[in-house]
């Protein structure tokens, strides 16, 4: 990591000194070009049939620098821009294999205990009961690898349905109470009955990745998860998903939803990085959109869907 950390301001150095020194050659090139030819005018006057040619020799030779320049700027942004992707994607094989060995750790450990050990009733179902946890959290962790990749080739915007808005939030909610033993008024529902035809699959994918992730940056204070819903103009819903949690920094509410990222300062916190990404490619799908805002730090953030009613 840090060799590669290395790498992107090494790469804008090496090419911003390149970038000096073309430029530098392009100025010098036109300067001697242009003192010849005025020479060549000066001392030839009327006589000198081909003044011409020199200014064709510098029209061209300019032109060609400044694709050249161009070509070195365009090396220089997508060098950087591939450098900051592998970044990410080290992040994410080094997130993922902490969260996939954990478990796994954990489950083997507590099969042995049972396999060689005599536990009481009680210690069993506890044992029991964490298992099934850690095989959740697995199967959350490769669902969601799986739904990045469908959501870059899945067709989301077909297989439309006359889908109910409320039902669908309710369940949503509270599938998340159930997943992480919250109490009725950790996630508060307020809105009218709503007939939309969409993806109901996509629909669910989306407010089931807003919600997991307002849980999960909850902080350790007990979740206070709003979810409110209105029509838009009469053509369209406007749903809105606000936490009371650890927040967003300005400079991070559009990075958020890029493929792996993580917020900064909370790395620890388990998740992919992948959650906001596919729910912003199933919104694409769905011809819906997704606005992110915060105050700031430990402040809260709400999450701001707008989907069309047909």
């Amino acid at each position: 990591m840090k060799n590669r950390s290395k790498a992107l301001p090494l790469t804008i150095t090496l090419g911003s000194i390149l970038l000096v020194f073309c430029l530098a050659l392009t100025t010098l090139w036109n300067i001697v070009l242009i003192y010849n030819a005025l020479q060549l005018k000066a001392y030839a006057g009327p006589h000198l049939k081909n003044i011409w040619s020199q200014w064709v020799i510098l029209g061209v030779g300019s032109a060609l620098f400044v694709i050249i320049i161009t070509g070195i700027i365009l090396f220089i942004v997508f060098m950087s821009r591939q450098i900051i992707v592998n970044q990410l994607q080290k992040n994410f094989i080094d997130s993922m294999t902490h969260e996939l060995k954990t478990p796994l750790t954990s489950l083997r450990l507590y099969v042995e205990t049972l396999q060689r050990h005599r536990v009481d009733p009680e210690k069993q179902a506890w044992l029991l009961d964490t298992m099934l946890k850690d095989i959740e959290h697995l199967d959350q962790l490769v669902s969601h690898v799986l739904e990045a990749v469908r959501v870059e080739y899945g067709r989301q915007g077909e297989n439309l349905s006359e889908v109910a808005l409320k039902p669908l939030l309710q369940e949503c909610a509270e599938t998340l109470r159930r997943r992480y033993q919250l109490p009725e008024d950790a996630l508060q529902l307020t809105g009218p009955e709503l007939l939309m035809r969409s993806n109901a699959g996509g629909l669910r994918l989306v407010f089931m990745n807003l919600l997991d992730n307002a849980v999960k940056y909850s902080g350790e204070a007990l979740p206070q998860i709003q979810i409110r819903w209105q029509p838009e103009n009469g053509q369209g819903v406007q749903v809105e998903i606000q936490d009371q949690g650890l927040g967003i920094p300005e400079a991070e509410l559009k990075k958020v939803f890029r493929r792996f990222y993580r917020l900064s300062g909370h790395e620890a916190l388990k998740g992919s990085g992948l959650g906001l990404f596919i729910v912003q490619e199933t919104l694409r799908q769905l011809k819906g959109r997704i606005q992110a805002s915060s105050p700031g730090p430990n402040q809260g953030s709400t999450f701001t869907v707008s989907l069309p009613l047909n």
